[in-house]
């Protein structure tokens, strides 16, 4: 680590920091801040021994399970913890006794910095800092490199947030409040639907009667040449039977998957409550399969790539399955 750090992090090496939350979005983003020569001073988490163990990486003297505890000398409060604890968190920093004025900002996607309002009588500037990236208790700090940090709230708050984003390697990025839920919607989309999708798949893999521990690595090689080709063309990367219009294919996909409901695992015998679980999964594929197979049709329709003709051929086919969604049959 330089000693003499950019010049844009010197707002956020100049200030006392504390971050409360030691999971996996707080504890990368406190290691990457100490990485940086931001004087981390303390580490606040529901858990003591959590808070000590990422203390100890970013040499934050002091420890605390309490909000209302923190150091009076802390001047930016970075608060991690899960939406549903923003109101409890806030609620309790109005009443620590911190010198004014300080900055509190949280890392919440979905919800706007005026979560945080009750701080504004305490003399908290508000903020809301999201890391467009994904944690595990195991990200490098250097997962901050590169993206996008989408900032919102007061605005004598914007300069902090600029300095710390770029500070990190990241892109610093004002968003109105309002359009915070939707922006999350499409992060969790992109993130964590993907994760469902190819748990998906992975159940699909086994009702195949393939080994599902070997569904991920086999279909690897599949899912990083699409992101490749995502990358290099957009939505023009979509390949498949839906893109074809080939709608035989897809009649064929839909009756094995409606026969997987009817008799799960070929001719597998399972226990009641497990064969009833399985169908309600092979069920939920259908659907699904008919949802993203009519976004494929409306995609191929706008790039002027499928015929009306194909396209109301597949979509005949999703309507007839037992399984229907609403679409546009108009395509």
């Amino acid at each position: 680590m330089s000693d003499d750090p950019p010049c844009y992090m010197k707002e956020v090496v100049a200030q006392p920091t504390v971050v409360v939350g030691a999971g996996a979005v707080g504890s990368a983003l406190a290691r990457a801040l100490h990485e940086h020569g931001a004087p981390i001073i303390g580490i606040v988490s529901r858990t003591h021994a959590d808070a000590a163990a990422l203390a100890s990486k970013v040499d934050a003297e002091h420890v605390s399970s309490s909000v209302t505890q923190i150091p009076p000398a802390t001047k930016r409060v970075l608060i991690c913890v899960p939406d549903q604890q923003l109101d409890q968190v806030a609620g309790e920093l109005a009443r620590a006794s911190l010198a004014h004025p300080w900055i509190a900002a949280h890392t919440s996607g979905a919800h706007a910095a005026e979560v945080l309002a009750p701080l504004r009588a305490a003399g908290a500037a508000l903020l809301s800092i999201h890391p467009l990236q994904t944690f595990t208790n195991e990200t490098p700090p250097s997962a901050f490199q590169g993206i996008w940090m989408t900032l919102e709230g007061d605005e004598n708050a914007y300069g902090y947030g600029e300095a710390l984003a770029k500070g990190l390697g990241a892109s610093p990025q004002h968003l109105e409040s309002g359009a915070k839920p939707l922006y999350h919607l499409s992060a969790v989309l992109a993130s964590n639907g993907f994760v469902a999708l190819l748990a998906a798949a992975q159940h699909v893999w086994e009702n195949a009667g393939l080994e599902p521990s070997k569904a991920f690595n086999a279909l690897s090689p599949l899912v990083e040449r699409t992101w490749m080709n995502i990358q290099n063309n957009g939505t023009d990367a979509l390949t498949g039977p839906a893109a074809r219009g080939d709608h035989k294919t897809i009649a064929t996909h839909i009756a094995a998957l409606h026969a997987s409901s009817e008799r799960p695992r070929g001719e597998e015998v399972l226990p009641e409550e497990a064969k009833s679980r399985v169908m309600e999964q092979n069920m939920e594929m259908e659907r699904l399969y008919a949802s993203l197979t009519n976004v494929m049709i409306q995609l191929q329709r706008q790039a002027g790539k499928l015929s009306q003709r194909d396209a109301v051929r597949v979509q005949n086919i999703l309507k007839n399955s037992p399984y229907k969604v609403e679409r546009n049959n108009s395509a």
